[in-house]
């Protein structure tokens, strides 16, 4: 099952093939706080199952942030 980043219902990030891939892109983006053994997403982020994105993506996609979300 596809995972993505979340906001208020809105979906900030594309689509990764499991939640472990999904916190790790988030992290890389700035948007993970670690709070001692556990990372935690920030800012009321979640990440929720979805349904798949309609086109491929790859790392090159991976500009996103809550201000700017993914198209």
């Amino acid at each position: 099952m596809p995972y993505a980043v979340f906001k208020d219902g809105e979906k900030l990030s594309r689509t990764f093939s499991t939640k472990q891939e999904t916190l790790e892109k988030a992290d890389e983006a700035g948007l993970v706080e670690h709070d001692g053994e556990r990372p935690v997403l920030e800012d009321e982020l979640k990440i929720e199952p979805c349904a798949p994105d309609a086109e491929a993506h790859d790392d090159a996609d991976l500009d996103w942030t809550p201000a700017k979300p993914s198209p």
